[in-house]
């Protein structure tokens, strides 16, 4: 039977609220996951380090894609904001390209560069009349006459003749930094030989920013830079192995060069980070999945979890609209929120889009078995395409409750990275640290290594 229009406008309009997005901590459709599910709630965690630390500090903080990530380091922007601190949050895709290497002097520039852009913002006045990036021009241009009175040879043929000589043009650095440009190129080249002093200009920089804001707001202010989004940093199909171990070089070699003065720094970046060998001598804050099941054997429901997942969809559909949608079993044991929520990992973005789905697929309503069923194995076959090897691994993971990285190649990182990214793989944390796979593909997963033992006489 086909839907009425009213009914039809009523499922768009309900579809519209589950829109995932992130969210800023007073928003009331925001369900506190982390601080009602987590032993030690991460946001706790970097606030602390922030204020046990008097002058400066250095952070890094991640979640797998879809975790809520930037919801939660807004909520941690308000909390510190609450204490007194001035809190500068920047998001790094205005910066870089997540899909090319980065270099340690592309980040120096790119940190200064949105600590400056959100300085003037913050602080409500117009630092020094200068933004960092009219201050790295006259550092390139001075670096000119330094070389060039030293008796090197400036002409297009050199990294600093093809920079300088673009610069004198009117090049834009900042969307530059976002490109493959042979600028950017030629960029790196240049000051690969200079990064000494193009720290000491970065470092200068956001030390008079530093000041700017002790004179506007009082010298007892304590600053923090969110740099958000550098988890972002993944690659393309032919470009992730650069990009693993430029991000890697970034976070061990250079790590120190990410401090900033007087300044307490944050950075989000990628999960994978931590398996890779030699991995950050900085602690890695994970912002972890829900954990709608408990670690035993029979994955036995966490009726704690549940209900938060109810609540949250209760806060952004009202318990009239949840009734006309389901009917009075939407809440029965085995009912549709039961098979709904069993069916999902514990990520919020995936409840809510397979909640979409059921929307999508309703011909009735209240909405039927059938539309949910649907939803639930469109679901499944999305994630279902599994090639042999992967499924001999994620078997394993199954039923070790383990990651079962063998070896920490950069290969190895992007497979495991990729079963964390789709989903199909989840990281918990509730007392220890555990991973298990997506529900939807146990049974298939399971069926292809069986499949495969059957052939092999194993």
């Amino acid at each position: 039977m086909a839907l009425q229009k009213d009914e039809l406008d009523f499922l768009i309009a309900m579809h519209r609220r589950l829109t995932d997005q992130p969210l800023e901590p007073d928003d009331p459709v925001r369900e506190p996951i982390h601080e009602e599910l987590d032993d030690s709630d991460p946001v706790a965690l970097l606030a602390f380090e922030v204020g046990a630390n008097p002058v400066e500090s250095l952070q890094l903080f991640s979640g797998f894609r879809g975790a809520g990530k930037t919801t939660e380091l807004w909520r941690l922007r308000k909390q510190l904001r609450d204490l007194g601190y001035l809190v500068l949050y920047a998001d790094a895709m205005d910066y870089v390209n997540p899909a090319e290497p980065i270099d340690i002097s592309d980040m120096l520039m790119v940190i200064a560069g949105a600590f400056s852009d959100t300085l003037n913002d913050a602080i409500g006045t117009d630092m020094a009349r200068e933004s960092f990036w009219d201050r790295l021009k006259n550092f390139l241009t001075k670096t000119e006459i330094r070389i060039g009175e030293a008796g090197a040879k400036l002409d297009y043929s050199t990294p600093a003749g093809a920079v300088l000589g673009s610069l004198k043009t009117g090049v834009n650095i900042k969307a530059e930094l976002k490109t493959a440009s042979s600028f950017k190129q030629n960029l790196q080249k240049f000051l690969s030989g200079h990064l000494v002093d193009l720290k000491a200009e970065a470092d200068a920089f956001i030390e008079d920013g530093v000041k700017a804001i002790w004179a506007a707001r009082g010298a007892d202010t304590k600053v923090v830079f969110i740099f958000d989004s550098l988890e972002q940093l993944r690659g393309s199909y032919l470009t992730w192995k650069d990009v693993i171990q430029s991000v890697q070089q970034l976070f061990t070699v250079h790590i120190d060069r990410l401090r900033l003065p007087y300044v307490h720094a944050i950075y989000s970046v990628p999960p994978w980070l931590r398996y890779l060998p030699n991995s950050s001598p900085v602690p890695i804050t994970i912002l972890p999945t829900a954990h709608l099941w408990h670690n035993d054997a029979d994955r036995t429901p966490d009726a704690r979890a549940r209900a938060v997942f109810r609540s949250l969809l209760y806060k952004r559909l009202k318990p009239q609209e949840m009734a006309r949608l389901f009917g009075p079993a939407a809440e029965a044991p085995g009912g549709p929120l039961d098979r709904l929520i069993g069916a999902c990992t514990g990520h919020v973005r995936d409840f809510l889009r397979l909640v979409q789905e059921v929307f999508k697929r309703a011909r009735s309503l209240p909405i039927g078995d059938d539309a949910i069923t649907s939803a639930i194995n469109a679901e499944r076959r999305a994630l279902a395409e599994i090639p042999l090897d992967d499924a001999k691994w994620l078997f394993e993971i199954g039923e070790t409750r383990t990651h079962g990285l063998l070896t920490a190649d950069e290969r190895s990182v992007e497979r495991l990275s990729n079963f964390l990214d789709t989903h199909r793989v989840a990281y918990f944390v509730n007392g220890e640290s555990w991973y298990d796979l997506h529900p939807l593909i146990r049974e298939d997963v399971a069926r292809i290594v069986a499949r495969a033992g059957a052939k092999d006489g194993t």
